[in-house]
């Protein structure tokens, strides 16, 4: 892969929100646009607040200017958004720190114990429902798994799905990705994943490169049949 990898073109930057929203609601109201990956609220370090703006990566870029086009200049509650395809402004490092969710018994939203942020009461369009789970012992099977047998096996698993979550956290509650950069770095190793599930799937096949469809400035490699 080259070194011009632009995944920015998928996320989407959106201010002026309403500080009650949650990253749930925010999912909810973005859905109608597309498969929508990840959704960050930006918050305040010390009071843990909205700070108004999010980042939100969709699978597709096509779904992603569709939503900044007709996201931009709308109203909600009372507050005329403003969207566009995000660009890093250079502070994009102050923001790329993981967080662990390691106490899955509170919703992180209200710190209340007996239910998950998907079901919290500061939802302001209620509940989400959650998304499916991914099977944890995945990575240990594939380890005993002969080389080469791979056919039949899930290549994309984690990859098509929206709301797949990354290892280590919070079972799909707040992202760890607090940036541009950081959902850069999130659908980087997406995409590194899927190239190396379909390497071992058909390994004797000769390989032709043409441009990817997916990424404007990105080559794949095209198996000839």
């Amino acid at each position: 892969m080259s070194g011009g990898l632009a995944p920015s073109k998928s996320t989407v930057y959106i201010s002026n929100l309403p500080f009650s929203l949650t990253n749930n609601d925010l999912h909810q109201i973005l859905t109608p646009y597309g498969r929508v990956v990840r959704v960050t609220i930006v918050k305040d370090r010390e009071s843990r607040k909205s700070r108004g703006i999010a980042f939100a990566l969709f699978l597709d870029r096509n779904d992603a200017r569709q939503c900044a086009s007709q996201l931009n200049n709308t109203k909600l509650f009372g507050r005329t958004l403003k969207a566009s395809i995000a660009k890093d402004n250079g502070r994009a490092a102050e923001f790329i720190r993981r967080r662990e969710y390691p106490n899955k018994s509170r919703c992180y939203e209200c710190g209340e114990f007996g239910h998950l942020s998907y079901k919290c009461s500061k939802n302001a369009l209620g509940e989400r429902v959650p998304p499916v789970k991914r099977r944890k012992d995945r990575k240990k099977s594939d380890s005993k798994r002969p080389r080469g047998s791979g056919v039949g096996a899930e290549p994309y698993e984690g990859t098509n799905s929206a709301d797949d979550d990354v290892d280590g956290e919070e079972e799909g509650e707040e992202p760890g990705l607090d940036s541009w950069s950081a959902a850069v770095n999130y659908q980087t190793n997406l995409l590194s994943q899927s190239s190396s599930t379909s390497s071992l799937l058909e390994p004797n096949r000769k390989r032709r490169i043409r441009q990817d469809t997916y990424f404007s400035d990105e080559e794949e490699l095209e198996e000839d049949v």
